[in-house]
């Protein structure tokens, strides 16, 4: 009944998360918690349960094993730490704890976790105060913290998830046999892994080769150099072997390994919201140089290929732009052309058949122009009303055409189109691009590198899928 405590905040999520089935507290103190009956021990609950979440001080975790094993539940969700990530007899006691759930029938997550979500049945049994709207992401992640991250962004951004497993120490239910149930799920679209190392190394292989033949697999990897292995060892008692083996194995079955929670996050929701390209040719179109510049730096960094501009691509743009703009891929518009000039070239560049997918920087200008009107003491000028209002609705106007451009393109096409601007990247008061993109599951890139490195991942994706086919 404590606010504080990790029961009463898993208690408090259910109910707020809009559960429809029956909650059964257990408390030996309490006749009723958050207007829920409790009850003094799971064997005293009516009825058949289908989840027990474990969640109690090491020295009552005895008499809980107990209770679930006479109670039979389908599944457990053990909350409770301070066994195998702490020393070698908390490894034989989770063991023991595992032991007893299978021989009764008993799947089980855990222990070291912070709980589980699914979206379309709201059950939200875990600790962290996220309620996500339904979507295509799912989500298996090691650590608690790292998964709550990704559903906290993607809950902020406006992203749908369907499924949230934090399976910790993994001691109960092997990884590989979560990952086989995302595959076969069909409420999952694409599947998101932290992972700090599997306990059965060869079985995750074989299940994750199995899933990216049928639906994209991101992974990143915890405790890829001494430092992070000492960290993970101490986290979650996880063995994190030859980590570059690992990675070129997952590589080589098909997965997409990022490096960092940003690139993880984007790649995901790039591949819930962005069709898939056909090849590695990218176009960009930047309104200002140094951003083209750092795009096309990371796409040939990442080995994906800038095509110059087809002749006749080169003319239709030249008639439309200033003597400025760059007559190259990237198209640097150099601020030439207004808005018409920026909306057009994305629109020309995205419909030429020599590019298999876009990067548009220069959306978010009316967020600058909110800031300008606001602060400049020229545009607070009361005869400059007019002037004000016309800056205003025009780029307001300009970033709603270049979203919906970007959108309508690219379900037109089936080709991704990825529009970034460090402004525009988060949603906000007058952010109209974010709102047109978000309604369909997209998002706004914050740099040109990140919208770069999320456009590799697709690529890669594709080359593999095409390696299939062909094998």
């Amino acid at each position: 009944a404590n606010p504080q405590k990790w029961g009463f905040g898993i208690l408090h999520n259910l109910i707020q998360g809009g559960f429809a089935g029956r909650i059964y507290p257990i408390n030996l103190n309490r006749e009723e918690i958050l207007g829920v009956r409790c009850y003094k021990s799971l064997t005293e609950v009516p009825g058949p349960v289908d989840l027990v979440v474990v969640v109690v001080p090491p020295e009552n975790l005895e008499q809980a094993i107990a209770d679930c094993v006479k109670k039979k539940p389908a599944g457990v969700v053990m909350i409770t730490a301070g066994m195998g990530e702490v020393d070698e007899a908390g490894k034989r006691k989770e063991s023991e704890i595992a032991s007893r759930l299978r021989a009764a029938g008993i799947e089980g997550l855990g222990p070291n976790c912070q709980g589980m979500m699914c979206v379309q049945s709201r059950l939200y049994a875990q600790y962290v105060w996220l309620y996500g709207k339904p979507g295509r992401i799912s989500l298996l992640a090691q650590s608690g913290n790292v998964g709550s991250s990704i559903l906290g962004r993607g809950i902020w951004h406006g992203i749908g998830f369907s499924k949230f497993i934090n399976y910790g120490n993994e001691a109960f239910t092997p990884v590989h046999e979560l990952l086989d149930f995302l595959t076969e799920d069909p409420d999952t679209g694409v599947i998101a892994i932290y992972i700090e190392g599997p306990r059965d190394g060869r079985a995750f292989l074989k299940s994750l080769s199995w899933a990216a033949a049928r639906k994209p697999v991101v992974i990143l990897k915890g405790g890829v150099n001494e430092a992070g292995t000492r960290a993970v060892s101490s986290h979650t008692g996880a063995m994190a072997g030859s980590n570059q083996v690992f990675l070129a194995a997952a590589r080589q079955a098909g997965a997409v390994v990022v490096s960092d929670l940003d690139d993880f996050y984007y790649a995901v929701v790039s591949f819930a919201g962005q069709p898939l390209p056909k090849g590695n040719k990218i176009g960009i179109v930047t309104w200002g140089g140094g951003w083209g510049v750092l795009a096309a730096d990371e796409c040939g960094r990442l080995g994906l290929e800038l095509p110059p501009l087809p002749e006749q691509l080169a003319r239709e743009l030249g008639e439309m732009l200033s003597y400025r703009w760059s007559r190259n891929n990237p198209v640097d518009l150099a601020t030439s052309g207004g808005n018409r000039g920026l909306i057009k070239s994305l629109e020309f560049v995205a419909r030429n058949p020599a590019f298999d997918g876009v990067i548009h920087i220069g959306i978010g200008m009316h967020l600058g122009a909110l800031k300008m009107a606001e602060e400049s003491f020229y545009m607070k000028q009361p005869e400059q009303e007019g002037l004000r209002k016309l800056w205003l609705e025009g780029s307001k106007k300009a970033d709603e055409i270049i979203a919906r451009k970007a959108l309508e393109i690219s379900v037109e096409l089936n080709k991704p189109v990825l529009v970034a601007s460090d402004m525009a990247a988060s949603p906000g008061p007058g952010n109209i691009g974010w709102e047109v993109l978000n309604e369909s599951g997209r998002l706004i890139y914050p740099t040109p590198n990140v919208a770069a490195r999320a456009m590799s991942c697709l690529v890669r994706y594709r080359a593999f899928l095409d390696r299939g086919k062909t094998d």
